[in-house]
């Protein structure tokens, strides 16, 4: 089961801790791209939604980054790298799946005061209509589903150190249950004073579940520890961005298909599924382009035929006076690839006296 494919929803008089364990499983596979795999306890998970590549800048570089600094959204990935933005910045981004599953997200960031930065942020997930059925087929109408994320972040900056904090409001709403959870991410940065380097690790998704879709069904968060690094040569016009994820648990599978099937357990294949690879171009001072690899996606995404260019990403930012466009595309093979633009301005380049 991929979240591309939208099946109908049993909604009737079977047993609802299966209705609603198979809906959590469906929704579940979301953490693919990022969150740590569930060790066989699919019908806990939940709020993976919220770990989705669904800006430009993360996309493009693989899905899973916490180093770059070239998107103002960036902070959701990792709260120390708050600073990438400078002004009043606000940025708003679009993400089609196939499947019709759409994904919006904005962001605006402000300095309150020297060396410090906040932004606010928020998440939505729609995942279309749906139609429900009894256990013979009876229909039931039809019901819609939908998942949030409202963050609030706080960053400052001390000598050659960043530190972030994000603090989440999640929140999953699948036909008539709820769940609700309230999570933090922390994060830390290094920036070499003299040269373009930068060593940063984040703790994703730490805090409490508020609400279970049912009081029987614990959920458990996607948690994760991620390690991450990117470097410029002086007078080459690459960054290089590795990141390595999946560091809480000791896990080499995600949500698709275990690693007894694809991989054998074999340790090359076990470290390559926790890395990322991205690489940022730089064109101009107007134009970057950007280009990621992602082995797990690769992988768990490939089908009989082959792996077709599932797992790669790429895209481009293009930079004018008071605002900049991007664009990002990432592959999955069976699915199909994810569409995403973006655009960003500083509010303060915008104002008129």
């Amino acid at each position: 089961m991929i979240p591309f494919l939208s099946p109908s929803i049993v909604i009737g008089t079977p047993p609802v801790t299966a209705k609603v364990a198979y809906i959590v499983f469906w929704m579940g596979t979301l953490c693919v791209w990022g969150s740590h795999p569930l060790l066989g306890q699919v019908s806990q998970s939940a709020f993976g939604f919220a770990d989705q590549p669904t800006f430009t800048g993360l996309a493009g570089l693989g899905g899973v980054n916490i180093t770059s600094g070239s998107d103002p959204l960036m902070f959701l990935s990792n709260p120390a790298m708050l600073d990438s933005a400078e002004g009043d910045a606000l940025s708003a981004h679009y993400l089609h799946f196939p499947g019709d599953i759409q994904f919006a997200t904005v962001g605006y960031g402000w300095k309150p005061r020297e060396g410090w930065r906040a932004a606010l942020g928020l998440q939505f997930a729609n995942y279309g209509e749906f139609e429900g059925y009894d256990e013979v087929g009876f229909p039931l109408g039809t019901f819609h589903a939908s998942e949030f994320a409202l963050t609030a972040a706080l960053g400052a900056t001390k000598g050659v150190f960043r530190y972030g904090l994000n603090i989440k409001l999640m929140g999953s709403v699948l036909e008539s249950y709820q769940a609700y959870a309230l999570v933090a991410d922390l994060g830390l940065g290094y920036h070499h004073p003299e040269q373009d380097l930068v060593i940063a690790i984040t703790a994703k998704q730490v805090g409490v579940v508020l609400r279970n879709y049912l009081e029987e069904l614990p959920l458990r968060l996607p948690s994760d520890v991620r390690v991450g690094i990117s470097y410029k040569a002086e007078h080459m016009p690459v960054r290089f961005h590795l990141t390595a994820r999946n560091l809480l648990y000791d896990t080499d599978h995600s949500l698709v298909v275990p690693s007894t099937v694809i991989g054998s357990g074999r340790f090359s294949d076990r470290l390559f599924r926790r890395l990322v690879l991205g690489a940022e171009v730089l064109v101009h001072e107007s134009l970057e382009l950007r280009a990621g690899y992602n082995y797990l996606v690769r992988q768990e995404f490939a089908d009989f035929n082959g792996r077709g260019l599932g797992g790669f990403s790429g895209g481009l930012l293009f930079r004018a006076p008071k605002f900049a466009l991007s664009y990002a595309i990432s592959a999955y093979r069976v699915a199909g690839s994810a569409h995403l633009l973006g655009i960003h301005t500083n509010i303060q380049s915008l104002r008129k006296f």
